[in-house]
C-alpha cells in the first residue's frame, strides 16, 4: 500500500515548490496550459495580493512514496467570515494525480486546518475567492482552458464527491 503525507509549505521555496506540484496531474493532458509561474506566485504572495490581507492560508502539497502527488491551499477569509457568520474556510488550488487517497488526504489536511481555527464548514475549491478560479471541471477536458476558470481532470469531481463535498451551483464557460 502506498505511503501519503501531506506536508505544510512556507516561504519563497516553498511556495515554488507549491507552484510546481500543481502540474503532477496533467502529465499526457494535450490540452493542459500551465499558468505562469510568476503570475501564481504573486497570487500567492500575501505581499502582492490584496485577497490576502488579513487572510490565514496555508498550502500543503501531498506525496506518495516520497514523489509529489498534489496540492490544496486552505484559506480562512476573515471579509467572508464577518459578512456571512458561516464558519466557513475555502480551500482551492487543488490539483493531484488520480488517487483517492491522496485527494482525500490532501481535503482532510485543509479541514483540519479549519478545525483548528473554530470553523465547521469547508468550501470549495476557490482560488482564493470566486473573482478567481473557481470549482470543477466537469466536461470539456477535451478542449483547452478558459481563462480564470479551472482545467482540471476527469477525476477530480469523482474523488471530492467521494470525500463528501457536494456541488453548490453550475457554472459554464463560453
Amino acid at each position: 500500500m502506498a505511503t501519503i503525507t501531506i506536508e505544510p509549505v512556507s516561504g519563497p521555496k516553498g511556495r515554488r515548490d507549491f507552484i510546481r506540484a500543481g502540474k503532477v496531474a496533467y502529465a499526457g493532458d494535450p490540452h493542459f496550459v500551465a499558468p505562469l509561474e510568476f503570475e501564481v506566485g504573486a497570487r500567492l504572495d500575501p505581499g502582492a495580493n490584496p485577497a490576502l490581507k488579513g487572510a490565514d492560508v496555508q498550502l500543503f502539497i501531498a506525496k506518495k512514496d516520497g514523489a509529489v502527488a498534489g496540492r490544496i491551499s486552505a484559506f480562512v477569509n476573515p471579509l467572508h467570515l464577518e459578512r456571512y457568520q458561516d464558519a466557513t474556510g475555502h480551500f482551492g488550488f487543488l490539483d493531484a494525480v488520480d488517487d483517492a487517497a491522496v485527494f482525500s488526504s490532501l481535503l482532510k489536511a485543509a479541514e483540519e486546518f479549519f478545525r483548528a481555527r473554530g470553523l465547521q464548514k469547508c468550501a470549495g475549491p476557490f482560488s482564493f475567492s470566486v473573482n478567481e478560479e473557481c470549482g470543477l471541471l466537469v466536461s470539456g477536458f477535451d478542449t483547452p482552458p478558459y481563462i480564470m476558470m479551472p482545467h482540471g481532470r476527469p477525476w477530480y469531481q469523482r474523488h471530492v464527491e467521494a470525500a463528501g463535498y457536494v456541488k453548490a451551483m453550475d457554472m459554464h464557460a463560453l
